[in-house]
């Protein structure tokens, strides 16, 4: 059974557009020294619903950062509903070695899937 979002497959959720309403907030050298700040990320990676989520709205990415040159969870809120793109920053950490394979194993997935004619 596919997984839905306000009724859209929570792979097909729209995000175009990610507002970090506190940047202190992804600062995480701040609070943790020697740790990476949270930067943009590639919001094509890993979709999924954030099982940890409170009031059942959020979800997580994980994704690349190029700024922080590593792989990173993001947890956002939608803007609406349905959610049309708009999302809001909540935080975000570095992805575990478990989350790493499987992003890697669906780029290259992908990129299999880019090779067929």
């Amino acid at each position: 059974m596919e997984d839905l979002y306000d009724g859209i497959p929570v792979a097909e959720l729209p995000i175009t557009d990610v507002d970090v309403p506190d940047p202190e907030h992804l600062r995480r050298s701040a609070r943790h020294p020697g740790d990476a700040d949270i930067a943009p990320l590639d919001l094509r990676g890993l979709v999924a619903r954030d099982a940890q989520s409170r009031t059942g709205e959020a979800i997580r990415v994980v994704g690349y950062s190029p700024a922080a040159e590593r792989l990173l969870v993001v947890v956002l809120l939608p803007g609406e509903h349905p959610p049309a793109g708009r999302w809001h920053v909540v935080t975000a950490w570095p992805a575990s070695a478990r989350l790493r394979a499987a992003y890697a194993a669906a780029q290259a997935e992908e990129d299999d899937s880019d090779d067929q004619p």
